[in-house]
């Protein structure tokens, strides 16, 4: 499933788990000969949910393909499904009917239709091309595998069935005044229905007239609560229901109770300074790439807190739900960003990307904005921070960030450089956002010292505080030297501790995420002279098997 609990206890579910039929469609002539229709009889056969580039035959396919798969439906009426995640380009048709299209392969998307008793076929398209609107942009520095790589659920619904839940609240001590809305969805006329929510051992319930459509209700909830930490990561059940009988629907969510806030030194996590400790984490493994078993996900978290680490950047998109239910349940926190990595505004279509960028902006904090382990919205990596019209996106993502949820809003910047080619000062994006992200890597791609690095940021930006979310070097696994040349384990190791205790001793830094967790595979048109082809400064390789830069900085953390 593709949450740690179940969602809900009302509605007929099944997965869409298992081989689907496929097929490439590298000359892009499948919609004009109406695959959709008729699917080609030469199809293939591949597994949902997976990454097609993690099979030899499909391994460096970029494009789109073709995915078909009938199923049944035991009674007539409302069937939702959740597509949970399709890289990157979706097209979807129902029975030969185009019922949806979505961007980001990221976020969920759904299709509600009324369907009969009885066998349906659906068709999704599924395109991973990157071009000058694709977000992540051509030669970005992790694969964008293609495929549907989270799952498919089908759900029975009632006509009236809830759609969402939010929780807002404020904390005065130990106790929080909420305010829990229900989002109901309305596919038949106008109707008069009870609606409920219940949080932890309080609910409510009011009788409303639902219209056509969206209709949301609040309900105003005072608890006494044991605040979210990342020591005490305490959570709450929460419940709403519409209907009666068996017309009644139920939707779960859980959700953890924290104030975050930001000084000119330090992040906050109830009122206490949080010392930030962790690693970046893309979703990806030679054998699953996106798709990620709970199993491989479990396995990453044991090994972080093995290290004596808190804290996951989700480089640099956002991760699978299940993932984060993971880091609420264990106190980890997440810094989550959207795929906006180095763009500029003279060779993408500024328009093109910055809508898509809204779109998977709104979509990550809706979906996401109830765990607690979330600790800040991340806009950008590595942009060109010191054009003008960059600057005016961020400024617009900041904005729409702040809007839909209170969480700090930060974004990462990489404008040092020694020789004077970079400057901090020149970021024209950072004034925008609550903290510095900062991502700089002297004594492995330039000469420099991270003190220097340090002291510059703080110069330009006195009043945020500093997290340090790349710095590393890289490491071929079992490369040993006697000089701990580049390259080595011993080097990656020496490297990773100097850097860790200058951010340590350092008053406004408020932490540090490694690069990277694990070795992870890049696009091999751009990166070739590397390793592998991989991004190697992972301290586990790709198969998780510890560097010497993991037990040096499980020593360190654990001292």
């Amino acid at each position: 499933m593709h949450r740690l609990f179940d969602p809900s206890t009302t509605r007929r579910r099944r997965t869409l788990d298992g081989p689907w039929d496929f097929l490439t469609d590298p000359k892009n002539e499948g919609i004009d000969a109406g695959y959709y229709e008729t699917f080609p009889d030469e199809a293939d056969r591949f597994d949902v949910p997976a990454a097609w580039n993690v099979d030899a035959e499909y391994y460096d396919y970029e494009g789109p393909a073709w995915y078909r798969r009938r199923f049944e439906v035991p009674e007539s009426g409302t069937t939702r499904i959740a597509f949970e995640g399709v890289c990157h380009d979706a097209t979807v048709w129902l029975d030969g009917e185009h019922v949806a299209e979505h961007y980001s392969g990221y976020t969920s998307f759904d299709v509600v239709s009324d369907l009969a008793a009885g066998e349906h076929e659906l068709v999704v398209r599924a395109d991973n091309t990157r071009d000058e609107r694709s977000i992540p942009k051509p030669g970005a520095d992790w694969r964008p595998y293609g495929g549907i790589t989270r799952e498919v659920v089908v759900e029975s619904v009632p006509d009236v069935f809830v759609d969402d839940i939010d929780v807002d609240y404020e904390l005065d001590g130990q106790r929080a005044d909420a305010t829990v809305t229900v989002v109901a969805r309305n596919r038949g006329e106008s109707t008069e229905v009870d609606i409920s929510a219940a949080l932890g051992d309080r609910s409510s319930t009011r009788t409303l007239t639902v219209e056509p459509g969206r209709t949301e209700a609040a309900f105003d909830v005072e608890l006494p609560v044991d605040r979210w930490s990342v020591d005490d990561p305490t959570l709450y059940d929460v419940v709403a229901e519409i209907g009666t009988g068996d017309r009644r629907d139920e939707l779960r969510e859980k959700v953890g109770f924290r104030s975050i806030e930001v000084t000119d030194a330090a992040i906050l996590l109830n009122g206490e300074p949080v010392d930030i400790r962790g690693v970046n984490r893309h979703e990806d493994h030679p054998e699953w790439g996106h798709a990620q078993p709970l199993r491989i996900q479990e396995l990453d978290l044991d090994m972080i807190e093995d290290a004596g680490m808190n804290a996951v950047r989700t480089a640099h998109y956002p991760n699978h739900p299940r993932f984060l239910d993971l880091c609420d349940e264990r106190g980890v926190l997440v810094l989550e960003e959207i795929p906006l990595w180095q763009f500029d505004t003279e060779r993408f279509e500024r328009e093109s990307v910055l809508d898509r960028a809204r779109t998977m902006l709104t979509e990550m904090i809706d979906r996401d904005r109830t765990h607690p382990s979330v600790l800040a919205w991340s806009l950008t990596n590595e942009c060109e921070n010191q054009e003008e019209g960059v600057a005016e996106v961020t400024a617009e993502l900041a904005a729409l960030a702040r809007e839909r949820d209170d969480r700090p809003v930060t974004l990462a910047s990489n404008r040092y450089h020694p020789n004077g080619q970079k400057r901090w000062g020149d970021d024209q994006c950072l004034p925008h956002v609550d903290f510095v992200c900062a991502n700089a890597y002297p004594g492995w791609y330039e000469p420099g010292e991270y003190a220097n690095v340090v002291a510059t940021i703080r110069d330009d930006f006195p009043e945020k505080p500093i997290v340090f979310t790349e710095f590393g070097a890289g490491a071929v696994y079992g490369e040993h030297t006697r000089e701990g040349q580049k390259w080595s384990e011993e080097y990656q190791a020496s490297f990773l501790v100097d850097a860790i205790e200058t951010f340590r001793e350092t008053d406004y830094v408020a932490g540090f995420t490694i690069w990277q967790y694990c070795d992870t595979r890049t696009d091999g048109r751009k990166f070739l002279k590397r390793p592998k082809v991989k991004n190697n400064k992972g301290i586990l390789d790709e198969y998780r098997r510890p560097k010497e830069a993991y037990h040096r900085v499980v020593d360190l953390l654990n001292d």
